[in-house]
């Protein structure tokens, strides 16, 4: 165990069972102290040790259990502010999926098992905001993330790029899984987008998805995915595209493969 996961305390309980640990340490040594050499002066001195232990004992008794529970609290207080922190930092406030710089970050810790990157945006969202207001786009954004979450494993990698834009990570994708995935994502869509809030939205997504090459960043396979993705909204939106590249055919090839 890391010497910090003894300063993440949570809970009021922790606090006191830690005062009670640290109390009776803080009781046992001054009392052990005199102890041990009584012990060896015989049992006719017993009477001395009752004297000198008892202020030993009471002392810390006194002083030790509120020091601690102040001190214990604080590092409670602290722990509990690193994980709202930290929570923010990896999370977004509105969807629950990862941040972009958190899914960025976990996708390049994930990029040796190969996979591929998909491109979400909802489609005519400026209308959305425009029409119903920005309370019932935020509805449809908490929608898409819940529908993605809802249609992907485990193992993906989904957080919000910005706005109306998400991006999904598939560790150890080939191509066929990754339209596989996006055929599902933009039907499931399509069927859980229609009513939002209460309002008629018939929301879809357009999708773009790209392998992860060996010999490619990061950055590329992202632009690659995002290329797809302009095709697609150009193509009519409610579809997806798969952009592949080769060091032969260097141009982006774009398969035009429309659900539904």
């Amino acid at each position: 165990m890391r010497i910090e996961k003894l300063f993440e305390i949570r809970t009021m309980r922790q606090v006191y069972r830690l005062a009670a640990i640290i109390t009776l340490f803080a009781v046992l040594v001054p009392v052990s102290t005199f102890a041990i050499p009584f012990t060896f002066l015989g049992a006719h001195y017993a009477g001395f040790f009752a004297i000198a232990a008892f202020p030993a004992a009471l002392i810390p008794l006194l002083i030790t259990p509120p020091l601690a529970i102040i001190v214990l609290n604080l590092f409670r207080v602290q722990t509990l502010t690193i994980d709202k922190v930290d929570h923010y930092v990896r999370y977004d406030t509105l969807t629950g999926v990862l941040t972009r710089a958190y899914l960025l970050g976990k996708t390049r810790e994930a990029l040796t098992r190969g996979g591929a990157f998909l491109m979400i945006d909802a489609d005519h969202f400026k209308a959305i905001n425009d029409t119903h207001g920005h309370d019932v786009g935020d509805e449809a954004l908490k929608r898409i993330a819940e529908v993605l979450r809802k249609a992907l494993d485990t193992d993906a990698l989904i957080g919000r790029l910005g706005g109306e834009e998400f991006g999904i990570f598939l560790p150890g994708a080939s191509d066929v899984q990754a339209v596989a995935a996006a055929e599902t994502l933009c039907a499931l869509m399509r069927k859980e987008g229609k009513i939002i809030a209460g309002k008629e939205l018939n929301l879809t997504v357009s999708i773009g998805c790209a392998l992860h090459r060996g010999e490619n960043s990061l950055e590329t396979t992202i632009k690659l995915a995002d290329s797809a993705l302009y095709h697609a909204k150009r193509g009519g939106r409610d579809r997806y595209f798969l952009a592949e590249a080769t060091d032969t055919m260097p141009a982006l090839i774009l398969k035009d493969r429309m659900a539904g």
